[in-house]
Parts: C-alpha cells; sequence; structure tokens
C-alpha cells in the first residue's frame, strides 16, 4: 500500500478555500489524522514554498504560492478532479516523447505530460527547443481522434489558439507565425509541436500528441545571445504569473476546445476565422522553403485544412501545407 502524502492532501483542503480559515480540528476530522499530523503537514508546505498563515483559535489558510511544477501545485489552478491525468517531471527528456509512450500504452485522451525541464526538448524540423528549469512551461497533451482523420491538420492550430487565449487574459496581445509560433512584440514566445501516433496494421492515427513549450519567467540575459532579438517571456512582456496558472490554463483550453466543443467535429470557418485575426503572417510578405524549392510570395488567407494560401508574383495562389515559411520583420528575417 502505498504511503500517505498528508501534506499533498492537507494542500487540496486548504485550496478549496483560501478566504477563510481552517481549524486544525476539522483538517484533522477531514483527513484521518491527529492535530499534530496537520502540523507537520503544514510545516512541510511552508518548506516547499507555500504561504501558509496559521492563527491560534482560528486555524490555518493558504494564502500564497510557489513557482513550481508539480501535480499538487497545479491542482490549485485546474478544475477539481482533473490533475488525476497529469503526470509531472522534475526533469525528463521530451515531453512529447514521454507521451507518445503514453499514447501507445493506452492512456486516455486528455492526459497531460508536464516537466520543469527538459533535456532533449523538440521543435519543428528536427530543430532543438531550449527548455531550462524554471523558466517555461513544457508540457504535453495527449487526443485521441474522435473526429475525421482529415481534421487532424487543425490540432496544431487549435493548440496556437489555446495558448493565445491564456495570454490574452493575462493582458498580452499575443499573435500566431503560420503554423506554429506564437509572437509578443515579434518575438516568439512559444512554440508547437504535434506528432501523431498511428497503428501500423491498420494505418488509422490512434492518438496524437501536441507538445507546447512557453517562455514564462525568463529575462532578456537568459536567452542565449543568437536568440535574445528573438525570443521573449511572459514576465519580459510585462506579465508576472505562476507557471502552474499559464500551464493550467493551457491545459483547461485544450479541453473546452477539443473535448466538450469537440471543435475538430465542427465546420472549420470559426476556427479558421479565429486563427486569421490573430495571425500575424496573413498580409505579410514571406518566404517560403518547401520541398519543391524556395520563392518568395504574400500571405492571403488560411486555408479550411489549416494551410497557408499565397499569392505569387504572377498573381497566381497556392496552398502551403509544410514546410518553412519567414515573415519579414519577424525572427530575423529581413
Amino acid at each position: 500500500m502505498a504511503k500517505r502524502d498528508v501534506a499533498a492532501e492537507l494542500l487540496r483542503e486548504l485550496g478549496q478555500d483560501r478566504t477563510g480559515f481552517h481549524s486544525g480540528e476539522e483538517l484533522s476530522t477531514r483527513l484521518g489524522v491527529s492535530r499534530t499530523a496537520v502540523w507537520k503537514a503544514a510545516c512541510r508546505l511552508r518548506e516547499a514554498g507555500y504561504a501558509i498563515e496559521s492563527v491560534t483559535r482560528l486555524g490555518y489558510r493558504l494564502t500564497a504560492l510557489p513557482d513550481g511544477m508539480t501535480r499538487e501545485l497545479l491542482e490549485q489552478y485546474l478544475p477539481q478532479g482533473r490533475g488525476e491525468t497529469v503526470i509531472c517531471y522534475e526533469e525528463t527528456d521530451s515531453t512529447n516523447t514521454r507521451g507518445m509512450q503514453l499514447a501507445l500504452e493506452g492512456a486516455p485522451t486528455g492526459t497531460v505530460v508536464l516537466a520543469d525541464r527538459q533535456t532533449r526538448g523538440s521543435g519543428r524540423l528536427g530543430r532543438s527547443f531550449l527548455s531550462p528549469g524554471g523558466q517555461g512551461v513544457y508540457l504535453s497533451y495527449l487526443y485521441r481522434p474522435d473526429c475525421d482523420p482529415a481534421a487532424l491538420s487543425l490540432l496544431t492550430s487549435c493548440a496556437g489558439l489555446a495558448v493565445c487565449q491564456v495570454l490574452e487574459e493575462l493582458g498580452l496581445a499575443p499573435a500566431i507565425k503560420w503554423p506554429n509560433d506564437i509572437i509578443i512584440d515579434r518575438r516568439k514566445v512559444c512554440g508547437i509541436l504535434t506528432k501523431l501516433a498511428s497503428d501500423a496494421e491498420t494505418a488509422t492515427v490512434n492518438g496524437a500528441v501536441i507538445g507546447i513549450g512557453v517562455n514564462v519567467t525568463q529575462q532578456r540575459e537568459d536567452f542565449p545571445e543568437e536568440l535574445r532579438d528573438k525570443a521573449v517571456s511572459v514576465q519580459e512582456a510585462g506579465v508576472t504569473v505562476p507557471r502552474a496558472a499559464v500551464a493550467a490554463g493551457i491545459i483547461t483550453r485544450l479541453d473546452d476546445l477539443l473535448l466538450r466543443q469537440r471543435i475538430l467535429s465542427q465546420p472549420s470557418e470559426a476556427l479558421i476565422g479565429e486563427l486569421t485575426r490573430r495571425s500575424c503572417t496573413v498580409g505579410s510578405r514571406v518566404e517560403v522553403i518547401s520541398p519543391t524549392g524556395e520563392y518568395e510570395a504574400l500571405a492571403v488567407g488560411i486555408a479550411p485544412d489549416a494551410g497557408l494560401v499565397v499569392e505569387l508574383p504572377d498573381g497566381s495562389r497556392r496552398t502551403v501545407s509544410s514546410g518553412e515559411v519567414s515573415v519579414r520583420g519577424l525572427l530575423g528575417y529581413t
């Protein structure tokens, strides 16, 4: 039998009502432990960075949370019970790698893997994603498709919309650089990488893992010199927020879009409209690097499958579904 974590149980109790005090006797009864055990658990939480006020004859009250990335901390920001399918690592190679393993092992849709730091964070086209400890949100979200397989081309876009909505609630003005970068003040704050898990025998997709990395607390000097003009964090953009709150916001938004609204089973017009409104690519001159060659064009829209519609110098149009697109004036492309 696993040993009880009384401190984690106490945290859940205090977190349910942070406005009032909870007496030691009340907590002792709820948890089924002695008042001494409650006191010891409160001490453990304080050592972990939680601010717990205690007043004689009144009891305990949770007044502030640390900036960490544990399931117990995330549960303070998530709907009750949502943390049951959230797995947190202090360090892992890649949350996407862990997520793909869980997909193959049969984990349910909505399973989330988070890490305080990644040693092999990955981006598009084989690039690495810088993932230092204590500074960002690195999570992967497992989605079991219940939609037309063709709609899976919209998954990365759904994740981009979810991240934008969370940042907008913080008072920021993010934009989406097609297909997977979130931009603030012309610099990258978030990258998204979606991978599909397939059944080789049936050639069907039975899972998709959406990897999301957000710079949260870095200052300019924390980025490598070659990235300082290309990367930005939420804090550098002017908002100080706990990383767990950002992570929980993204999880909740993805739950809403994918599981409650089932947006991938709906006509794509509304989603495309939301993406277009937030796009910093549409209307800009771009350079396209694709398997068929490199060329410059004008980005004029987003297709129903989330591809980028571009107009060539001769007036003809084509849809870009893969490859690299640089936007003039962003991330070093002039």
